[in-house]
């Protein structure tokens, strides 16, 4: 199979986009008015790819990922570019991995608009997602008397990560907690839309709570104080099993829970407009004069999470780095 060909599957799997100027091009056009949020994503086989995932799951994911940074920013999120590098032997699995990437475009309200695609000798799939803001939403307007907050689902990829990475022991659970690392969720773009514009600092939590918090705190000048963390039932019964500390492993070992963290001055408008949408909200905290981050009852949280080409930064509880060269399932 040539790439033409395998262009005619993919467009046998995405849906088109009415609002698609050139069709099918050498580039796609549409019509848009106000701040164009933009971002680029890559999801590579050597790095990314947890035991287990299918290329569905792959799909999934790589749109996920890009989208939920256009959607934090206060961006509506309206469609995606693939580019798309596949080894030969791949070739029959790209049906499943359109497929995932359509599934994530019908859950966050997107359309695939064109791409490109290419041999390789590992997978990758880059995601580059566009959308339009009415206000922008930065890192770094938080300030002191804001309350910082968390939207989205209670933390679970931790547990998920010490049983696909490392071979801790299952507990009750995990299973759910495995499915939302390979499949994860964001919270509702019409629920965020409404939120952003109370929000006056946010960013989602891609490379772990940690450094998520402390990516925050810096750009914003402030300190963040750390009052509660919505833990998952599972986190914290793997946690008690495994005897590690569940706050331990929320921070530092946890990432791509794609969770949005925010900060407010209006911390009731937004847990009504969580109540109102369905959707899960909780104040974790406050903002203070000074710098870093702090968790009460507990003590300073150190800047530490993935990086890519460091691993997990500053070492970790299970490990030293990430699976390399899994095989496509």
């Amino acid at each position: 199979m040539g790439e033409r060909e395998l262009i005619e599957r993919a467009w046998r799997v995405f849906k088109r986009d009415p609002r698609e100027l050139l069709w099918l091009d050498d580039a796609q056009a549409v019509e848009l008015s106000g701040k164009i949020v933009l971002k680029v994503d890559v999801f590579d086989e050597t790095t990314d790819w947890l035991p287990g995932m299918t290329m569905r799951d792959v799909g999934w994911r790589a749109v996920t990922a890009a989208v939920s940074d256009v959607l934090v920013k206060g961006a509506k999120p309206l469609g995606v570019l693939l580019g798309v590098g596949l080894p030969e032997d791949s070739f029959d699995a790209a049906d499943e991995l359109f497929a995932g990437v359509e599934e994530a475009c019908d859950e966050l309200g997107v359309r695939v608009w064109g791409g490109d695609t290419g041999s390789s000798d590992h997978l990758y799939v880059a995601v580059a997602a566009a959308g339009v803001a009415e206000r922008l939403v930065p890192r770094s307007g938080a300030r002191p008397g804001d309350a910082l907050m968390l939207a989205g689902h209670e933390v679970s990829t931790p547990a998920a990560y010490a049983v696909l990475l490392e071979g801790a022991e299952p507990c009750e659970g995990v299973e759910e907690a495995i499915e939302l690392a390979y499949r994860p969720k964001l919270t509702k773009p019409e629920f965020w839309l409404e939120v952003s514009r109370l929000a006056t600092a946010s960013i989602d939590d891609s490379d772990g709570l940690a450094l998520t918090l402390h990516y925050l705190a810096e750009a914003s000048g402030v300190k963040l104080v750390v009052e509660r963390l919505p833990l998952s039932a599972t986190l914290l019964a793997c946690a008690e099993r495994w005897g590690r500390d569940p706050l331990e492993l929320a921070l530092y070992f946890g990432g791509e829970e794609y969770n949005f963290v925010f900060t407010t001055r209006d911390p009731d408008a937004v847990l009504q407009l969580a109540e109102k949408h369905g959707q899960r909200v909780w104040r974790i905290g406050r903002v203070e004069e000074g710098r870093g981050v702090v968790l009460e009852g507990y003590g300073g949280v150190e800047p530490r999470g993935w990086e890519h080409f460091r691993g997990w930064a500053l070492g970790r509880r299970f490990g030293s780095d990430r699976p390399r060269s899994p095989s496509r399932q």
